[in-house]
């Protein structure tokens, strides 16, 4: 009576138990299969019983445990070894491996040797050192660099395939717009899917386009679960292209992170998973909070620091302009001032007769270079910080226009030029500042009159179009190789097929007050035929 009820109590113990606890009879195959092993397997005790242990274990795994059972029963390994828990790998019913720890003990029941296999799963466990550890491991990582592409490469990368088999890093752009600038997948094979989506990221400037679900969640303060999959794929991949890339991808579930700096959203992390019926865990949700903290800080970082090198480098461009530019009119001036100074009293005792008209004229010529590159400098400083300001009122178009011209009119017959005037004056008025828009005609024109070789032409048109005045300065001059027209408006670039001639700024210092007034500016050029530089100006 005692051992019955001893027998009975001993299985309540065994099926309540959470860790899977197996008998296997002198041939491993199983006679009990507790409610912790269904659990953990996803297999009844009844699809389980008279099958073989093997049966639970990876395809792999199966001939090398074998030859341990067989060698453990034929007592030739010392049964404590056995009974000590040992790391494993274990097969659920769908197919899923999981870390486990195992341990089996030899018992006899009823005079029949039965083997007591018990095991626990661990793969939570293991997850979580391995969160512990992805975040322990980005600290120093993320850290190692200073380069911007390396860093965004990096957050793209260290958090697959833990928290997502594929990632996918979106920034914000100054503008409040989202670009795709990384993206990574477990699976080598599949890196070139991944960069499509990245070459390929849609135009979020676009009104008819729906805002992705990165530059929405960007300025949420936790990470979001999204499992409408289908609405996912609508917001973030609105081209077909793309979406079948990322359909082909795969994604059942998405963890959409944050990235703030400063208290400020500059992007978001997309981590997907794409296994059937996967999710993401309340703990990798934190994980993934406190590793896109980590990433946006080292991003912020890296940021700053190739910032801080670009501002070292403006300043030692700006020192060597200032220092090369400033020596011509400086040296003028000390040449005419020393050669005054030089004049001795003559043997008559007659002072020495003043400066000459010409020679006051030179020193104020260059004495205006000075101060004009001055005011370049000055003008680029504000435009960097973005406070240029100008004063628009009501001007009359051609009176600026024929001011501009009439200048440059003595210019451009000295440089042997046909200087020819395409507009006329009825009455259109522009809402401008007079003395900016005479500032970028002179930088325009100036150019035209430099680079336009003797008998080429130098033509100043009008257009008007809708509520803009587009002015325009064409000329026959040697052109600007395709390559180096997006740089024209960059601070301190000139071509490097042309001589030096001036600072570089009046391009980059013309696009700057252009655009203070809300108008646009570009070139339309080719090599050997010549350039049109137009910028437009709103209509009062």
């Amino acid at each position: 009576m005692a051992d019955t009820h001893s027998h009975a109590a001993l299985a309540a113990v065994v099926n309540i138990a959470s860790d899977a606890i197996i008998a296997l009879d002198d041939n491993f195959r199983i006679v009990r299969f507790n409610r912790g092993a269904e659990h953990i397997f996803g297999w009844s005790e009844a699809e389980m019983l008279g099958q073989p242990l093997d049966r639970m274990l990876p395809m792999a795994a199966r001939a090398v445990h074998r030859g341990h059972m067989r060698t453990f029963a034929e007592g030739h390994v010392d049964a404590r070894i056995m009974a000590d828990r040992r790391e494993i790998a274990g097969m659920r019913k769908n197919g899923e491996q999981f870390p486990a720890e195992a341990s089996i003990a030899r018992v006899t029941i009823d005079g029949e040797r039965t083997f007591m296999v018990m095991l626990r799963d661990v793969s939570e466990r293991r997850r979580s050192e391995e969160r512990q550890k992805l975040l322990a491991t980005a600290g120093w990582v993320l850290a190692a660099s200073l380069d911007v592409d390396s860093t965004l490469a990096t957050i793209a990368e260290l958090p697959v395939p833990l928290l997502g088999e594929w990632s996918l890093l979106e920034l914000l752009t100054p503008d409040g717009c989202i670009r795709r600038a990384a993206a990574t997948h477990m699976d080598p094979h599949r890196h070139d899917d991944t960069a499509a989506l990245v070459i390929r990221a849609p135009d979020q400037s676009s009104p008819d386009l729906p805002l992705t679900s990165a530059l929405r969640v960007a300025h949420e303060s936790e990470a979001q679960r999204i499992t409408d999959i289908s609405a996912w794929l609508d917001a973030n991949f609105p081209d077909t292209h793309s979406r079948a890339r990322a359909e082909s991808l795969g994604a059942s579930a998405v963890l959409l992170v944050p990235l703030r700096a400063g208290g400020r959203a500059i992007g978001a992390l997309h981590l997907v998973r794409t296994r059937p019926g996967a999710s993401h865990a309340k703990e990798e949700v934190h994980v993934a909070d406190q590793f896109a903290g980590l990433a946006a800080l080292a991003l912020e970082n890296a940021r700053l620091y190739q910032e801080s090198r670009r501002a070292v480098r403006e300043r030692d461009e700006m020192l060597a302009i200032v220092s090369h530019d400033l020596r011509n009119p400086v040296n003028a001036i000390v040449m005419l001032t020393g050669a005054v100074l030089s004049r001795e009293v003559s043997t008559e005792g007659v002072e020495p007769a003043l400066m000459g008209r010409e020679e006051v004229e030179a020193i104020r010529g260059a004495a205006r270079q000075v101060d004009g590159l001055i005011q370049d400098l000055q003008d680029v400083s504000r435009i960097s910080a973005g406070r240029l300001r100008v004063e628009r009122r009501a001007v009359p178009a051609g009176e600026i226009l024929k001011e501009a011209a009439d200048v440059f009119e003595p210019a451009m017959q000295d440089a042997g030029l046909q200087f020819i005037r395409e507009f006329d004056d009825e009455g259109l008025v522009l809402l401008a500042d007079r003395h900016r828009i005479l500032q970028v005609l002179s930088n325009l024109l100036g150019n035209a009159a430099r680079f336009t070789p003797q008998g080429g032409q130098v033509i100043l048109s009008t257009q008007r179009e809708e509520d803009t005045l587009r002015i325009a300065v064409r000329d026959t001059g040697p052109g600007v190789a395709e390559e180096d027209v997006p740089r024209l408006f960059e601070r301190y670039w000139q071509a490097p097929r042309l001589l030096r001639a001036g600072s570089g700024l009046g391009l980059f210092i013309s696009k700057g007050i252009v655009e203070a007034h809300d108008g646009e500016i570009g070139v339309v050029s080719q090599v050997g035929k010549g350039s049109e530089f137009w910028f437009t100006i709103p209509v009062a």
